[in-house]
């Protein structure tokens, strides 16, 4: 799996985690002790990939993943079919559909990732291996310098697509949260309300 495919799901186990979070502090309680439990675990899970630059407990993230979705999915069956809209189940339609796209995506992506892994030849450790142990390999030159160049553009691209993703679909969703709603809006922080007194009764006097 490629650096910029692990920091996607980095960010994507981050937006799920922001949502989940903000959905949960105000849902049911047993729907919020859910949200808030699985937001903490993808937070967590966000950090520490984008951290070690690893996938870390793979085979149980596919699973883990799609429960969110389930029970949103349940609840969002079971309450239309009682007459209950998505907002009186606690759990708003736009930003538990963005939660679970970052959900989906976790699980297929490290689904594929394992599903290749299993499949590989078997000699493709014992290539690694064989050309770590070569010295030309570990020997700094030019065609190697120039080589590498461009993995690290494609990197910090993939890097600057990612965020503006995650922004682009966590902002708008955390936003239609009641939790979001709440906020106060950006550029209104300090702003004193000017109170002009009433000129109309100074012909009375």
């Amino acid at each position: 799996m490629s650096p910029v495919i692990r920091t996607w799901l980095g960010f994507a186990a981050l937006g799920a985690a922001l949502i989940h979070l903000a959905v949960g502090a105000t849902a049911p309680f047993p729907l919020s002790v859910l949200l808030v439990g699985f937001g903490l675990a993808e937070l967590a899970w966000g950090i520490a990939t984008l951290a070690t630059g690893r996938v870390l407990t793979a085979r149980i993230v596919v699973g883990a993943t799609l429960i969110p979705v389930l029970i949103w999915g349940a609840t969002a069956v079971l309450g239309s079919g009682l007459g209950v809209t998505s907002a009186q189940t606690g759990l708003p339609l736009y930003p538990m559909a963005v939660a679970s796209l970052f959900n989906l995506f976790l699980a297929a992506t490290v689904a594929i990732a394992l599903r290749r892994a299993a499949n590989g030849p078997p000699t493709a450790v014992g290539a690694a291996a064989l050309r770590a142990a070569t010295p030309s390999a570990s020997t700094p030159s030019a065609s190697t310098s120039s080589a590498s160049s461009p993995s690290g553009w494609r990197f910090l691209t993939g890097l600057v697509v990612g965020g503006f993703l995650l922004s682009a679909l966590t902002t708008p969703a955390l936003a239609a949260t009641e939790v979001g709603s709440h906020a106060v809006p950006h550029g209104s922080h300090g702003v004193t309300q000017l109170i002009v007194p009433n000129s109309g009764g100074h012909g009375s006097h």
